[in-house]
């Protein structure tokens, strides 16, 4: 874990405070400093991927919490650094995280930032394990204690037959008792449209599109449906790659 910091503030005494005990904390780096709040609202952008903005109040031009209403969807947590408490219910209405007050030792700052690091660790646990989760699927075989292990990723399409489905992968056909509708379900968060009453296609696996028939990267083909034409157009219209050139 290694999280990007911004600081600022207009004394750059305090700036250098801020950044020694950034320095000091194992998993954070500082990625700006500035001594203008103008400046800062003009050079942060979202594509910085600010994780901790840590911001004074009292300054000059443009106050902490004034700033804070135009750069905070540009930073994973804020904190506000000052020497006035008065400010801080004004502060969490701008969505602040920590309100540290002036001066700030060693072990204030690694008190109150020690629970953005627990927080942040625990949301990278926990999405490791959605992503162990669903990564896979077990699907029954052909009789009571047979399972197969699918990789969702490995998934081409998958194909109605009657009672039962067959999901096409990169090596292999794999064939289970389960409608078309329960496997549409379990893959709905994952990158698969249906584009006939029989047939659901990882969008991965699309090749390339000719009228109302799609090609596979495995060469097979499958025809688009007449009710699933306009959003399966819908989604390719959307990843197509446009020139801005008139």
């Amino acid at each position: 874990m290694n999280l990007k910091c911004v600081v600022i503030d207009d004394e750059q005494h305090a700036i250098e405070v801020l950044t020694d005990h950034i320095a000091e904390m194992p998993g954070l780096t500082v990625f700006k400093t500035f001594t203008s709040p103008v400046q800062a609202l003009t050079e942060i952008s979202v594509g910085d991927e600010i994780d901790l903005l840590f911001m004074d109040i009292d300054m000059p031009g443009i106050n902490g919490l004034e700033l804070a209403k135009n750069i905070r969807e540009k930073a994973k947590y804020l904190i506000f650094t000052t020497a006035h408490p008065d400010y801080a219910l004004q502060a969490f209405d701008v969505q602040s995280d920590q309100y540290l007050l002036k001066p700030i030792s060693f072990a204030k700052f690694a008190l109150g930032i020690d629970r953005i690091l627990k927080k942040e660790a625990n949301n990278a646990k926990n999405a490791m394990k959605e992503a162990d989760q669903v990564a896979a699927l077990y699907i029954k075989g052909d009789h009571k204690y047979a399972f197969s292990n699918i990789l969702i990723d490995d998934i081409l399409y998958i194909r109605a037959l009657q009672n039962y489905i067959q999901i096409i992968t990169k090596t292999e056909t794999n064939t289970t008792y389960l409608t078309l509708k329960e496997i549409e379900k379990a893959l709905e968060n994952h990158a698969f449209i249906r584009v006939n009453k029989s047939n659901i296609v990882a969008k991965a696996a699309i090749k390339k599109v000719d009228g109302n028939i799609i090609r596979l990267v495995n060469n097979e083909m499958i025809q688009i449906g007449e009710g699933y034409k306009e959003a399966f157009f819908a989604y390719i219209q959307s990843s197509l790659l446009k020139s801005g050139r008139s």
